[in-house]
């Protein structure tokens, strides 16, 4: 990806601010470089439109975005932790095969003898592959709740996948509507089985007893199908990738450019107005934007149905995170310690859930922990030799009081500064630590770098609402036929991202992008890919060199004007 701007036209270069607008139409303008309007972008413009990408930060990637910190040092994964589906056939495959980048981002498996480690008090589980094999595993961790566990298990496993062996209707028209807490109760099982079964759920942020077993079923077979992966060069090789596919075939992504207002006409979709107060006109709209301000902010109110409007107003989003980010002075590969893991000091889940619904964060904390270092050992940015990088995550409330915040920090609240916000966040820093050292017990003395970052972050950076990372909440009310549909009642304005009908995750988003791209070109590009179908002739992306930096490549005008050098391993 290491670019020179030979050979390209304006049209293909990255814009920075104050950059001379472009008074052409475009056919398509997408709002959000995450991995939905990027994959979205990158199929419209490999099939002959022009599309025009607009960002609001200052590097592309969304949720797959990386930082870099201590003068290079370290390197820490905004979000991309573990993705299913990656192996062959699998729905990560179909996306990138259309657009010839199989061979591009390479997914490595994590431990295929269990990817996740599961640490609940007096328990210690490791999430294999395949269903069988997790229901072994569950029975031998709780041998004395075998017909239960077998009873649940059956039919979760019934209601997420088409084997007619389970009886897959009629569980999903008895369980399936129902809360993953009534069927577990139902069978039986302990809170330490629960918690186990549970346990995972941070990927999604939502408290079980408001989660359908068919929605947290589907969630477990997303990694029991073929396991759990990561992306080789870190979550940044997506972005880069995806805006490479665009850039080479025509298209532009400006980044630092925020979108006021999705602009309407005579009832369709037009263009939009960026801050500052320039105009893009175009054929068709897409907001990658986060759902609830697409409709409360980007799009006039006159423009909504009534319905519409009833729904932004009552729509609830999933919890937001707060993430701790960490350095080690010592390789913990060296340790054999799981590069994925989730962690709770108690077995009460669903109470976990209820105490941050209600404003209050638990002083003890449930904590998923990553390591970058683990995952990819041979990455060249994560760490130097001797070190480890971790990625910390819990959630916490999402209200501004909590955080001693005054208003909206998308508009420049200032607040990083505060006291009393300082404080909270160094106070639930701490408890994060206080579990992570239930499987790290010398994180603290080892510790040699640490960062936090809370819901207030988020909403900040993303631009979501509530800081959320996982879009729309999993209600049954917002899930399968009522779930937001990526085309909409204004002609030529379309959605993508993770509150789309394609759901959330960085797997799920990137399809649903391709998904969105096919319904604005009237084509099922899924079949067409299934099919053999590739839209990208490969010869035309820019080579990949030995000193390509997939961070350097995502950021303005770094792509296309200067080369640079990868930093060894051994920098300071």
């Amino acid at each position: 990806m290491t670019q020179t701007s030979t050979g390209r036209t304006p049209a293909q270069s990255h814009e920075t601010d104050g950059a001379v607008p472009d008074p052409e139409v475009w056919d398509v303008v997408v709002i959000g470089a995450g991995p939905g309007g990027l994959t979205c972008a990158a199929y419209l413009a490999a099939n002959g439109k022009r599309v025009l990408v607009l960002e609001a930060n200052q590097v592309v990637g969304g949720s797959t975005q990386v930082f870099r910190r201590a003068g290079n040092k370290f390197e820490f994964d905004v979000g991309t932790h573990y993705v299913g589906e990656c192996g062959p056939g699998g729905r990560m495959q179909t996306t990138l095969r259309g657009l010839s980048l199989t061979e591009r981002i390479n997914w490595l498996r994590q431990r295929p003898e269990g990817h996740c480690q599961i640490m609940v008090p007096g328990t210690t589980f490791q999430t294999p592959t395949g269903w069988d094999t997790y229901l072994e595993r569950l029975v031998a961790a709780f041998p004395d709740e075998e017909e239960g566990l077998r009873r649940c298990v059956t039919i979760m496993r019934g209601i997420a996948t088409n084997d007619r062996r389970f009886k897959r209707p009629l569980a999903l028209l008895r369980w399936g509507i129902r809360p993953i807490t009534t069927l577990m109760r139902a069978c039986g099982l302990s809170a330490d089985a629960q918690a186990v079964i549970l346990a995972e759920n941070g990927d999604y942020t939502w408290p079980p007893h408001r989660t359908p077993a068919a929605f947290h079923a589907g969630f477990l077979d997303h990694y029991l199908q073929a396991g759990a992966y990561y992306p080789r060069g870190g979550g940044q090789v997506i972005g880069a990738h995806l805006t490479d596919v665009v850039l080479t075939h025509g298209g532009r992504v400006r980044t630092k450019t925020r979108v006021e207002k999705v602009l309407v006409e005579d009832g369709r979709a037009v263009g939009v107005r960026i801050a500052g107060g320039e105009e893009i006109r175009s054929d068709v709209v897409v907001s990658a934007a986060d759902y609830k301000r697409t409709w409360s902010e980007l799009v006039d109110d006159e423009h909504l149905t009534r319905r519409l409007r009833r729904r932004v107003r009552n729509l609830e989003m999933t919890l937001p995170m707060f993430a701790v980010y960490v350095a080690l002075d010592v390789d913990l590969r060296e340790r054999d310690t799981p590069p994925l893991a989730w962690v709770w000091p108690t077995n009460d889940v669903d109470g976990y859930y209820r105490e941050v619904a209600a404003g209050r964060c638990p002083d003890k904390m449930p904590v998923g922990i990553s390591c970058p270092t683990a995952k990819d050992p041979e990455g060249t940015h994560s760490a130097p030799p001797g070190y480890s990088t971790l990625e910390l995550v819990s959630w916490a409330p999402k209200e501004y009081a909590f955080w001693h915040v005054d208003s909206d920090p998308t508009e420049g609240a200032r607040y990083g500064r505060d006291e009393r916000y300082l404080a909270l966040k160094e106070e639930l820093t701490q408890r994060v630590l206080d579990t992570a050292e239930l499987m790290i017990p010398d994180i603290r003395e080892r510790l040699v770098f640490c960062e936090a970052s809370t819901p207030i972050t988020q909403e900040r950076f993303t631009l979501t609402s509530d800081g959320n990372c996982y879009g729309v909440a999993p209600l049954l009310r917002n899930l399968g036929p009522f779930r937001p549909r990526v085309k909409t009642h204004i002609p030529g304005l379309f959605l993508a991202g993770n509150s789309t009908q394609y759901l959330f995750g960085i797997n799920a988003t990137m399809h649903g992008g391709m998904g969105t791209a096919g319904a604005i070109l009237g084509r099922d590009l899924f079949q067409e890919v299934r099919d053999g179908a590739v839209f990208v002739d490969e010869s035309r992306l820019t080579p990949v060199t030995e000193d390509f930096d997939p961070l350097l490549a995502s950021k303005p005008g770094s792509a296309i004007r200067r080369s640079v050098r990868r930093r060894p391993r051994t920098h300071a």
